[in-house]
């Protein structure tokens, strides 16, 4: 072969390696662009598994047909909801509504304590300064009912399109293997099936330790005389759904009003939520979660920080779903498949 065709064929190889990087780029701008609604549609999927893990018992044990199944489900789903705003709705929305009217009260007797002492009064300064900055009590106003009326449609796309996924999963699962080349279907498949596995026991895991952490907390500050101690306790389950900062974040309110009622009275509820925190972190997680998906929580902490920094706060919200799927993925995509490493099971079967 020539000097010349062999510069030529070295130039297409070159040509075709930049138009690989260059689609590459433009399909993970195109990622980063469309962001909110990609994970719109994994809040879908998260829905449509929620429904599943709720029908898979009567699948199972009653023998009850899956589109039936699900339809009970949902119909359970929504009972179970109605019931409980209808037992504790009306206390609830009054002790939010008192922890709406308490914070304020507790927050100037903080200043009040803070003021007595110089550091505490040079760190009043500093948040009187940063909360009148150009306006920003003014701006946060309109800035929350705008995300709130955002927060809602997206709920509402999220449930139904989660509807859809639920009672439809081999047509969108179909689609997606489609996608890929024949000799790939099976695996792809069989990834997918994987992933969905690892959700449905993340999910479960996760609401199960949610529910012990809210009891647990709610009762707490009960006990320890911290006003709303209902609505506080459903702030610390929530707070759960998002490892690491959701639990700190959710500690802010009760912290406030504590301090409202007296110094004693804020020790005790420091102590009782460091002590909900260790409980979670080596009791309820090792006991719940790590005995359904095989997830490290160095990886867990990771996957926040780095979906913050990317996508949001609805990177924040599903980062620990999402590093679940990539932990899945990887493990069956590369380690198993290019580095060939399978667990030694499969290597007997």
């Amino acid at each position: 072969m020539s000097d010349g065709a062999l510069r030529a064929r070295s130039g297409d190889r070159f040509l075709g390696r930049v138009a690989v990087v260059g689609a590459l780029a433009a399909l993970a701008l195109l990622i980063l662009r469309l962001a909110d609604v990609l994970l719109l549609a994994f809040g879908s999927i998260l829905t449509a598994v929620l429904l599943h893990a709720l029908a898979d018992p009567m699948v199972r044990r009653a023998g009850l047909p899956r589109p039936w199944a699900l339809l009970a489900a949902v119909v359970g789903l929504v009972l179970a909801i109605s019931a409980m705003v209808w037992l504790f709705g009306r206390e609830a929305a009054i002790q939010l509504a008192a922890l709406s009217e308490l914070l304020p009260r507790a927050w100037r007797a903080l200043e009040a304590d803070l003021s007595r002492s110089v550091v505490g009064a040079y760190i009043l300064d500093d948040l009187r300064r940063l909360q009148h900055a150009d306006g920003l009590v003014m701006q946060v106003g309109p800035k929350l009912i705008r995300g709130s009326a955002t927060a809602g449609a997206a709920a509402l796309i999220v449930m139904f399109a989660g509807l859809y996924l639920a009672f439809h999963p081999r047509t969108y699962l179909g689609g997606l293997v489609r996608l890929t080349p024949k000799s790939w279907r099976p695996r792809t498949e069989a990834v997918l099936l994987a992933c969905g596995g690892a959700l449905n026991r993340w999910l479960v895991g996760q609401l199960i330790s949610m529910l012990l952490v809210g009891v647990t907390t709610g009762v707490g500050l009960w006990l320890a005389g911290v006003p709303s101690p209902l609505a506080l306790g459903v702030v610390a389950g929530i707070g759960q759904f998002v490892p690491v900062i959701g639990p700190m974040v959710s500690t802010i309110p009760g912290l406030i009003l504590a301090a409202g009622a007296g110094w004693d009275t804020l020790a005790w509820t420091a102590v009782l939520y460091v002590g909900a925190m260790q409980l979670e972190a080596n009791l309820f997680t090792p006991l719940v979660l790590r005995q359904m998906v095989e997830l490290p929580m160095a990886v867990t902490l990771f996957a926040v920080l780095a979906m913050g920094v990317l996508l949001g706060p609805l990177g924040v919200l599903f980062a620990t779903p999402l590093a679940v799927v990539a932990y899945v993925v990887v493990r069956m995509v590369y380690v198993e498949d290019v580095l060939d490493d399978r667990p030694a099971s499969q290597d007997r079967a």
